[in-house]
């Protein structure tokens, strides 16, 4: 089961992470697995790694269809469907996340599962200095 720690190393390779909020796997309160979401900005954010990111997300083929946004200072990562069950919530409302958890574990298992080889892919775009990293 994929970490945090997997995702802020995958993230890393493509600059300083000034920040993150890393939600993925199994949570300890609950031990359901919870829908993955990754939040995060770089001390120096590129143009390269944002489009780079981007085409490798919207040209990943799985069964979860996943979503980036980089049009304010933190970007993020995250399923379309977890992206869409914030959209209907009160902003308020705390318990998105537990609640797909709770609601769908087959989701949330393919989820993670698929986000490491999306991280893979992304891992693997070409950085500013034109070297493949």
């Amino acid at each position: 089961m994929i970490e945090a720690r997997d995702v802020a190393e995958a993230l890393s390779v493509h600059g300083v992470i000034g920040w993150y909020r890393i939600a993925v796997g199994r949570s300890v309160l609950s031990g359901l697995v919870g829908p993955p979401v990754i939040v995060w900005r770089y001390l120096e954010p590129s143009a390269v790694v944002r489009r780079g990111i981007s085409e490798r997300v919207e040209g990943f083929s799985g069964a979860v269809e996943w979503v980036f946004s980089c049009e304010y200072r933190n970007w993020t990562l995250m399923p379309s469907k977890v992206r869409d069950a914030y959209a209907k919530a009160e902003p308020t409302y705390v318990n998105v996340l537990p609640d797909l958890a709770a609601s769908d574990q087959d989701f949330c298992l393919a989820a993670n599962a698929e986000l490491v080889p999306l991280l893979d892919s992304i891992k693997n775009i070409e950085s500013d200095s034109g070297n493949w990293v």
